[in-house]
């Protein structure tokens, strides 16, 4: 569930890649919104499904197992506020992108990406996993 949250918007933007730009700022702000909408609603799925204590929904993949690393994801109590703060900021700001804005597409697409690995960072638990994130965010 967390790495759907996760990569989401990833795939948005992946698709949205073939759409021309010309389509103008409508579609892609309309689908950046649907994808805000469908993530928080996954995080509202993960926030009433939530442990009272530790991590919650925990996903474990060996990476690289000879170094130690694996993509490790999680929630808990302080970390999924921050998750769900994070989408409903982006949410917004999709809201407002369709008052319209220069170059729809590239704005669309920029924002989707920084909107995945912004949630990622709030819900990796391997410390490697977390600087990818981090370091992406700086890119984006």
């Amino acid at each position: 569930m967390l790495s759907l949250i996760v990569f989401l918007p990833a795939l948005v933007a992946v698709a949205l890649c073939a759409v021309p730009a010309r389509a103008g700022t409508t579609v892609f702000a309309s689908a950046w919104l649907a994808t805000g909408l469908v993530q928080l609603g996954l995080i509202a799925v993960v926030w009433a499904g939530l442990p009272a204590s530790g991590y919650g929904f925990v996903e474990r993949y060996a990476w690289i197992p000879s170094a130690g690393i694996s993509y490790h994801v999680g929630v808990d109590g302080l970390s999924l506020p921050l998750l769900a703060l994070t989408a409903i900021v982006f949410t917004a700001t999709a809201v407002y992108t369709l008052r319209g804005t220069d170059r729809p597409k590239g704005f669309v697409l920029l924002f989707l990406a920084l909107q995945a690995v912004s949630a990622g960072l709030f819900v990796a638990l391997d410390l490697i996993l977390f600087f990818l994130f981090f370091d992406l965010s700086i890119v984006f």
